[in-house]
């Protein structure tokens, strides 16, 4: 192919497929077969398109040691008699497919993404406040194109039917899953500079993360925020004072905005007074925890495999990834899902976190925090923005590395 044809259509693809991660729903062809995504219809040619650069691929870490990560899985499927479970293979792919993708979005400097994040970006703000006002009955329009969920029947209501807090739910139809959506746009649009005008992506992002109401999520705006002031302390006090202004009154409008200008409880402050603690969603996860944790200590080296089957026969939501990855492939295959983000991690320390890839820091950190209460990883939509943001800043990293040696 010309390689000029072989680029442009390695670009449209990469659009595509961070347009799928956004806002397209799932693609379901009939009862027993995984959702699938658009990328799945072109993972083969997304392949096909990047194997003339395979001189670049076998330098790349961090795709060995998601091919490794991906042969390791063979193990716990065969150890557990699952090797005809075709299912299994499922998540074997998917992380096969994040290789993929992290070598497509490395073809093209971050820069070349901009104009089209920042359009994504903007239109999801549009459509998620149409859809946390339901203007001219939009959420009808979300469920028909998304599918309709206990979330979208219970947005705004408590379990009993009654008006409560709205947890903004937008094309991720949950609000923990569209809390990550938008912390990847803040992350993305994190400042590097002091100027107050370099702010607004950044705050108008946490203002959308606040808005979904997202307990873990609020952590992981903590670490954001306590980064920024920590990275720009030079700026001084009155710096400081003025940005912990602008989150907190993001925080107290995006509260006002969900509980009806504090007719409700919000969901979001009962991690500040403490009553998560109590609450019916860690109780449940407690539950769900320790019914994982006693499998676990009966394999723990290679666990029990995918089987997805089990989970949706239990009717159990494993709601931790770091126990729901032992659960599956045991203590190896957890060391291996850690390795995804620690190795990245280990390079940035070793080299110093320079301007040029505190972003995909800062989102490993995101999903490390995140993965305590979820499974960000495993979320088909958060999984391709955590890679694209990762290959920008290990190329980022890699780049500067070798400036440095040729100086």
């Amino acid at each position: 192919m010309n390689p000029g044809l072989r680029k442009s259509s390695l670009y449209f693809c990469a659009l595509i497929v961070l347009l799928d991660a956004f806002a397209l729903p799932d693609i379901r062809l009939g009862t027993g077969i995984p959702a699938l995504q658009l990328i799945d219809f072109i993972v083969v040619p997304l392949f096909l398109l990047i194997l003339p650069d395979y001189r670049t691929i076998t330098k790349e870490k961090w795709v060995a040691w998601v091919c490794l990560f991906a042969a390791y899985m063979v193990i716990p499927i065969a150890v557990n008699g699952r090797i005809l479970q075709l299912n299994d293979y499922f998540e074997l792919y998917k992380i096969l497919k994040l290789g993929i993708l992290y070598l497509v979005f490395k073809s093209f400097p971050e820069q070349e993404y901009k104009g089209f994040i920042k359009v994504c970006f903007l239109s999801l703000m549009v459509i998620n406040f149409a859809h946390f006002y339901n203007v001219f009955h939009f959420n009808e329009g979300l469920k028909a194109v998304y599918g309709d969920s206990i979330h979208f029947q219970l947005f705004g209501k408590n379990s009993l039917g009654q008006p409560a807090v709205k947890r903004m739910l937008g094309t991720m139809g949950n609000p923990n899953t569209n809390a990550l959506l938008f912390l990847f746009f803040a992350v993305y649009y994190f400042p590097k500079r002091t100027e107050a005008s370099a702010w607004s992506y950044f705050l108008l992002a946490l203002f959308m993360v606040f808005l979904c109401q997202s307990r873990t999520s609020l952590i992981a705006v903590s670490a954001l925020v306590g980064y920024w002031i920590f990275s720009t302390k030079s700026a001084g006090t009155r710096s400081i004072v003025l940005k912990i202004s602008l989150v907190a009154g993001c925080y107290v409008l995006a509260t006002a905005l969900a509980t009806s200008f504090f007719k409700y409880n919000s969901y979001s402050n009962t991690l500040i007074d403490g009553s998560a603690l109590f609450s019916t969603s860690l109780r449940s996860r407690w539950e769900s925890w320790k019914i994982l944790w006693s499998m676990i200590v009966v394999k723990p080296l290679f666990g029990y495999a995918p089987f997805k089957s089990y989970f949706v026969h239990m009717k159990l939501y494993s709601d931790n990834e770091y126990l729901l990855m032992w659960w599956r492939y045991g203590i190896f295959g957890l060391l291996f899902y850690l390795g995804l983000y620690l190795i990245p991690l280990w390079n940035w320390f070793k080299g110093g976190i320079q301007h040029q890839h505190v972003r995909a820091f800062l989102f490993v950190i995101v999903m490390l925090i995140s993965a305590l209460t979820n499974n960000p990883l495993t979320e088909r939509s958060i999984s391709v923005l955590f890679v694209f943001i990762l290959s920008t800043g290990i190329s980022n990293a890699i780049e500067n590395e070798e400036t440095l040696t040729h100086r």
